[in-house]
């Protein structure tokens, strides 16, 4: 027997025989209810992940394009909105404020 998980198919085989081997010790009436039972649940879990998942994957990917522009903005020695922003308040809140170390610098610019 070849196993295939290339696809949906071949898994999808894969998992109701070995919850076939696994059910045959239940009564019959029971049996179909609860495998059914399962495997919507099993459908339900796998849709939830690949939507968790696809979430995921477009969060980063838009981080990573934002980060891009960023540095490509910086080596064209361009400054971006924000950093410039970021500039003008902290122009303000030096005259407000005593002087920052260098470490609260870091963790403000980030």
């Amino acid at each position: 027997m070849g196993l295939d998980f290339d696809n949906q198919e071949g898994r999808t085989n894969y998992l109701n025989e070995r919850l076939d081997n696994l059910l045959s010790g239940i009564n019959e009436s029971y049996g179909q209810v609860l495998l059914d039972e399962l495997m919507t649940r099993l459908q339900r879990t796998i849709v939830d992940f690949n939507d968790e998942i696809t979430s995921v994957m477009d969060e980063l990917k838009l981080s990573s394009n934002r980060r891009n522009q960023i540095i490509h903005d910086l080596m064209e020695g361009k400054e971006s909105e924000s950093n410039q922003q970021n500039v003008g308040e902290e122009d303000h809140s030096k005259s407000d404020a005593p002087e920052m170390s260098e470490w609260e610098k870091r963790l403000e610019g980030k």
